[in-house]
This record gives structure tokens, sequence and C-alpha cells, in this order.
């Protein structure tokens, strides 16, 4: 690897470039598809005009294999939000005529991860469904419940201000009894 990083230094290749987006559940699947991906000219990834907030870093060429290192970090937490959100939209389009297996589906994705934003919308589009079944509705809370809960051991919550994250938690589980628990 030293070699290699001596001959792009001695051909003149001195940057590499990295792109950056935020993984979250409005962030559209191409620019998921591009998060940590490596060029060695910034022109190489496309224009894009979607809204998704992104950033092409650069770095010295020194550093490729630590970034080679995140890249690979990065395409696995993009992958795995596209298969959450795959999980989560089977799981949607199954509640009412396979609940079970939507139950299966939600608590798979909620191990991924779990967005209040989606809750809420899944609540809405779902509410005379929900309303007309209470036991199932208070099975459905009890799986993003837990998920919620676990959410907030993973790493990427761990460097949150344990005050922030703690508040960060209870509201979200108030949130959750709100739309599902409540009688």
């Amino acid at each position: 690897m030293k070699f290699r990083l001596f001959l792009y230094w001695l051909l003149g290749r001195r940057r590499f470039f990295q792109y950056y987006t935020n993984v979250t559940p409005d962030t559209c699947s191409d620019c998921l598809a591009l998060h940590g991906k490596i060029a060695s000219d910034p022109s190489a990834f496309p224009e894009r005009d979607d809204n998704c907030p992104r950033e092409i870093i650069s770095f010295p060429v020194w550093e490729l294999p630590w970034y080679r290192e995140k890249e690979r970090r990065m395409r696995e937490a993009a992958e795995a939000e596209l298969r959450r959100r795959e999980l989560f939209r089977k799981a949607s389009e199954l509640l009412e005529s396979s609940p079970d297996e939507a139950l299966r589906l939600f608590s798979e994705a909620g191990e991924i991860e779990i967005y209040l934003s989606e809750l809420e919308r899944l609540a809405r589009e779902k509410s005379g469904f929900l309303q007309g079944n209470p036991g199932f509705r208070r099975k459905l809370g009890e799986v993003f419940l837990s998920a919620w809960k676990l959410k907030f051991a993973k790493p990427r919550y761990k460097v949150w201000p344990e005050r922030m994250r703690t508040e960060r938690e209870k509201w979200g589980k108030r949130k959750i009894q709100e739309l599902f628990l409540a009688p």
C-alpha cells in the first residue's frame, strides 16, 4: 500500500475526494448509493439537486488507507438504511393482510434504526386499521418502543451528551406511547 501511495504522489495525485451525505429517512437513494465513495476527481460525483445535504470531502493521498476504512463503514451504514427502508415499506404494505409478518418486519427494521417521522406517518396512514385492532396496535407499539430503547444504546448515539440522549429517548417513548399505546 505504501508503494501505491508513493506512486500516486509521483504521478502528481495529491488529493482524493469522498462523497458524504447524512443517512436519514429523507436522504434519497441516489445519495445513499454514493455515500462514502472515493474518487480522484470531485467532478466524478454527479451534481445533485435533490435537497439532500451532501459534501465532497477532500483529503491528502497519504490518508487514503484510513479513508478506505471509513468508506467501508459509510457504505455499510447506507446499505443498512436502504435495507431498513425496504423492510419498513414491506411491513407497512402487509400490516392489514398479514399483521404477524408485518410485526416481524417492523422489528427487523427497528433493529437497524427507527425514526419517529415514519412512525407518525404510519399511524396517520393506517389509523383506521389501528383503531379497529387495539390489541395489534398495542403489539406494534411495543415493537416500536423496544426498538426506540435500543436506538440510544448504539455507538453513534453514545457520543451525544448524556442529558440530550436521555431527554430525546424519553421524548420518543412518550410519542410512541401516544401513537400506539394510548387507549
